[in-house]
């Protein structure tokens, strides 16, 4: 399967396949218990984390988008300083009570992975693939760009997921857990996982 570098202009379908995959994922079951909830917020949510993140942004040639992938390169600031301004002005009026608990988890994961990355490296700062496409080569394909890159360049790639179901997945890609934990203390399980090349 052929996947793409996107630009803004395809970032709402790629937030809106990531909302549907993350519906029932252990952190945002944690940050919003409430369904109906979740449901509304999450693209909103994966569309500000597409605009602060400087990552690229990967998805499956042509339509409609299957999965996404948010890579990060070495080197690369990991936040834009527009984007974020705005969102630490919007996201406190969107997520109210959950505004607390939604930054202690982003600092959490941040923390982790900088325990664990011990230098440059690339990080998948996202994967999603959409429930009725996955299992068909969807996040194998969206996982190749960053560990490609990775490779040629002789360094390590890094992941966190909070949903022990996916551990398989990405061992069969080659990454192993190197620290468990929690995103943060009385959050979600956490794995950090770890790809040499």
């Amino acid at each position: 399967m052929e996947v793409v570098r996107i630009g803004k202009e395809r970032l709402g379908e790629a937030s809106d396949v990531l909302a549907r995959a993350f519906a029932d994922d252990p952190a945002w079951v944690w940050l919003l218990p409430d369904e109906a909830r979740r449901t509304r917020l999450l693209p909103w949510l994966f569309r500000v984390g597409f605009d602060v993140t400087a990552a690229d942004v990967y998805v499956n040639a042509g339509q409609p988008v299957l999965g996404a992938a948010r890579w990060l390169p070495p080197g690369r600031a990991t936040m834009r300083i527009g984007p974020t301004l705005r969102a630490l002005v919007t996201t406190p009026l969107r997520l109210g009570a959950a505004t607390g608990p939604f930054l202690a988890y982003g600092r959490a994961v941040e923390q982790l992975r900088a325990d664990v990355a011990g230098g440059p490296h690339w990080y998948l700062a996202g994967i999603g693939v959409d429930p009725p496409a996955q299992r068909q080569g969807v996040g194998a394909a969206l996982l190749r760009p960053g560990v490609e890159a990775a490779t040629a360049a002789g360094l390590p790639t890094v992941l966190l997921t909070n949903n022990d179901a996916n551990l398989s997945f990405y061992e069969s890609q080659g990454f192993a857990v190197v620290r468990q934990g929690r995103t943060p203390e009385d959050g979600p399980k956490a794995w950090a996982m770890v790809r040499r090349p």
